[in-house]
């Protein structure tokens, strides 16, 4: 199970997704890196002079334009968190690949269990259909009990057929999971019942939730980033200073020079990027919020995959101790009473049928049981050492 959680963070397609978006947000960090200096202006006049030749006038100009804002570096800091907003979606996704990776092995698992439990039943129903069938022949035995048999044997053997289809969606999850080819052997092996992790309790484990899940930090990540983006955004309507160099020319005979330097700037009373701007705004406030609603959350989780998993232990506890050796022995009891002839096959039947049904249902609280202890670890971040 522990391999299967390990191969979910090599294999699983949304964590391979996610490293890709993780390695794509890199890429804004060239935005931080760009000069300060914007590419040369040249800027080429002709006027020519008309009836008068010297009124002709020639002028080249050379600028570099200048960024005055900060941009660079308000783009260094939105790059970082628009990485970090990447890295914490990753953590993750990483954390719920393994734990779907883990429901998926338990589902494999038990759901062997339930074939061999379903296989054990139908053996026994037919084996019960021979003997009531040898006892009618014998005229020991009625009809009545014979159609209960055929019907108990054929039930088995739904049962049968059930617990094996639902093993093959298991086995088709578990592929998927891991992005297995179709084909792909699915080998488990057999489970022991669970335990509370040692040493934590519910406030343990709420306080864990909150350190370790990485679930809120996205939306942090994110509302900084928006900010991030508003500032950007605001220094991007501040133009760049151009500086530049002007020659000038008047005159075709008899040429007057002057030359000199020149500063322009856009002044940034109308067009301030108000429209992006508000919208950045609006979207930070909203992962504000939803970074506040899902740290309740977490919280919540991790409570509640606490007490559901202790709950489910005393369930498994009690079939385990004290209703299947119960009803194990009463079928026992009742195959005696049947061959000495105290009793009616109906008696018989029931019994069997309480025996299976607490077969088929320690199964399925053992199932329960490792996916809440499989929920409580992902509500808590895990419980390796970090």
């Amino acid at each position: 199970m522990e391999r299967a959680g390990r191969q979910a963070l090599e294999r699983s397609p949304q964590v391979r997704a996610a490293q890709a978006a993780f390695e794509a947000s890199r890429a804004y960090r060239a935005f931080g890196n760009m000069p300060r200096l914007g590419n040369p202006e040249v800027l080429v006049r002709t006027m020519v002079g008309k009836p008068d030749d010297p009124a002709a006038t020639y002028s080249v100009a050379l600028g570099l334009p200048f960024d005055v804002s900060g941009q660079r570096r308000a783009w260094r800091r939105e790059a970082s968190w628009i990485e970090r907003e990447a890295e914490a979606r990753l953590a993750m996704l990483q954390n719920e690949a393994r734990s779907a990776a883990r429901e998926a092995f338990i589902d494999v698992a038990l759901g062997l269990e339930q074939e061999r439990v379903a296989l054990g039943n139908a053996e026994i129903a037919g084996d019960f259909l021979s003997r009531v069938q040898a006892r009618f022949d014998a005229k020991a035995a009625t009809a009545l009990d014979v159609a209960l048999s055929r019907r108990d044997f054929a039930e088995s053997t739904a049962d049968v057929a059930q617990a094996q289809e639902r093993l093959i969606e298991a086995q088709g999850r578990f592929r998927q999971v891991l992005d297995l080819p179709p084909d792909a052997p699915v080998k488990t092996a057999p489970l022991p019942p669970p335990s509370m992790p040692e040493g934590l309790s519910a406030a343990a484990a709420v306080a864990r939730a909150m350190e370790r899940r990485r679930d809120p930090e996205v939306f942090h990540a994110s509302e900084a980033q928006r900010r991030a983006s508003d500032t950007r955004l605001r220094r991007q309507a501040v133009a760049p200073l151009t500086l530049a160099a002007e020659g000038e020319a008047q005159g075709n005979t008899n040429t007057q020079k002057t030359g000199g330097a020149s500063m322009r700037f856009e002044l940034p009373l109308l067009l301030r990027n108000q429209g992006e701007r508000a919208v950045a705004r609006g979207q930070a406030e909203l992962a504000r919020v939803e970074g506040e609603l899902t740290e309740h959350r977490v919280g919540r989780e991790a409570m509640v995959a606490h007490q559901r998993l202790e709950a489910t232990l005393r369930e498994l506890a009690a079939i385990e101790t004290e209703a299947t050796p119960a009803a194990e022995q009463a079928l026992a009891m009742t195959m005696e009473m049947l061959e000495a002839g105290a009793i009616d096959y109906f008696r018989l039947l029931n019994a069997r049928q309480s025996a299976f049904a607490l077969r088929a249902r320690r199964v399925e609280a053992l199932r329960a049981a490792w996916r809440l202890r499989i929920e409580l670890e992902r509500a808590v971040g895990g419980l390796e050492a970090p």
